[in-house]
């Protein structure tokens, strides 16, 4: 992750150095300071820097604006020019131009010792990588050992994010088609960051094996509405035809005690929505109706006992049997019941469904006329969608 221009120019305000140009880029994330005097310097530009001129190796003023232009290209965060001997001023139309694409231009007098912005500057890049590194371990020690509070309770509460707030997690996982998928996974979590930071301060997002954790804290059931509908909309901009996204977002915790239980309804909606068994509209859990009261259950031993002593027989027996009738019985019970709807919907005679459930009443031992067995065998079948 990075940190944010304007916060590291705070910190060296007492160096006389103000802003000429490209207000609106002063929230760019930088990630490291180069000194950059010459065109062909900024090879190793790798973007996110933030470059220190002074023009000693440049040709005036046309020099800069050209120099300007190709820092703009390496998609830099920001620029820093050091008036003095080499440069006595910056060019209007090196101004019109950072204002024009939104790249902070600043300026230092002479008279100030470039080493120590850099000294503090990489001071600054470094500690706060440093927190970014130790948010998430305590984030992810939260979700994976959550009885280990030791792991994450204080080192959270020392990077200001209060034990007892309100927190909810999303889970977001991507069909990559070709490409490192983990190097591509952490350029978008970086992406995210880059672009929630300067709208939002209680959050945290990472990469973790193949998904992206994003951590909400503090945030009402609204604000995570928005907050999600500005991620997705910042993914759809950076993703590619071929690469498609899934997202699943838990319900608020109590504390961050309980994040792990977020977590987990987060995967469970994700894994829903990629298999197509929810609407790719329902990304929350609160919009999730039945599937909400059984995500509620912590013991998934319960769930499977259930599911093996309802819809297991049928489930083996399909298997066996290379038959359908799990297909069919879902169908059958999300027309209410009607033989004639699942017949049409099926494009089969209605005979054939007729036959199909009374097979199925034979595997199960069970009446699905009756409404209580209706009841019984929806409730297993969404199990299954959430266990298998």
């Amino acid at each position: 992750m990075a940190i944010e221009l304007n916060r590291l120019v705070q910190k060296v305000e007492h160096k006389d150095i103000s802003l000429v140009a490209g207000k609106e880029g002063i929230s760019n994330r930088v990630n490291w300071v180069h000194m950059v005097e010459s065109i062909e310097a900024t090879e190793f530009l790798v973007g996110g820097e933030v470059a220190i001129v002074t023009g000693i190796g440049l040709r005036g003023k046309e020099g800069l604006t050209e120099l300007v232009n190709q820092l703009y290209e390496k998609r830099i965060a920001g620029i820093i020019v050091n008036i003095g001997p080499y440069l006595d001023k910056i060019p209007d139309a090196t101004i019109k131009f950072c204002d024009k694409v939104n790249l902070p231009l600043y300026v230092v007098p002479w008279k100030i010792h470039l080493a120590e912005i850099i000294r503090i500057f990489c001071y600054a890049i470094t500690k706060d990588d440093q927190r970014n590194r130790e948010v998430t371990a305590a984030f992810k020690n939260a979700i994976l050992f959550p009885k280990q509070e030791e792991l994450y309770v204080v080192p959270l509460s020392q990077k200001q994010f209060n034990v007892n707030w309100h927190y909810s997690v999303g889970v977001m996982r991507f069909d990559f088609s070709s490409g490192n998928r983990v190097s591509r996974l952490e350029e978008l979590a970086e992406s995210i960051d880059n672009r929630m930071r300067h709208r939002y301060s209680k959050f945290s997002v990472f990469s973790n094996d193949d998904e992206i954790i994003l951590i909400m804290a503090d945030m009402t059931i609204e604000e995570q509405h928005e907050f999600i509908d500005i991620v997705r909309e910042g993914l759809n901009m950076l993703l590619i035809p071929e690469e498609k996204i899934s997202i699943g977002v838990g319900r608020l915790t109590k504390s961050v005690r309980c994040l792990y239980k977020s977590y987990n309804q987060a995967r469970a909606i994700q894994k829903l929505r990629m298999s197509g068994k929810i609407n790719s509209e329902n990304v929350f859990y609160s919009d999730l109706g039945i599937y909400r009261l059984l995500m509620g259950i912590d013991d998934l031993e319960i769930m499977r006992e259930y599911y093996r002593c309802t819809i297991g027989p049928l489930v083996d027996y399909d298997k066996n049997n290379n038959t359908d009738y799990c297909f069919v019985l879902d169908k059958y019970l999300k027309n209410d019941g009607s033989v004639k709807d699942t017949a049409e919907e099926l494009f089969v005679h209605r005979n054939t469904i007729n036959y199909k459930l009374g097979k199925i009443s034979q595997i199960l031992n069970m009446d699905i006329s009756s409404m209580n067995t209706r009841v019984e065998l929806i409730i297993a079948l969404t199990l299954k969608d959430i266990l298998v």
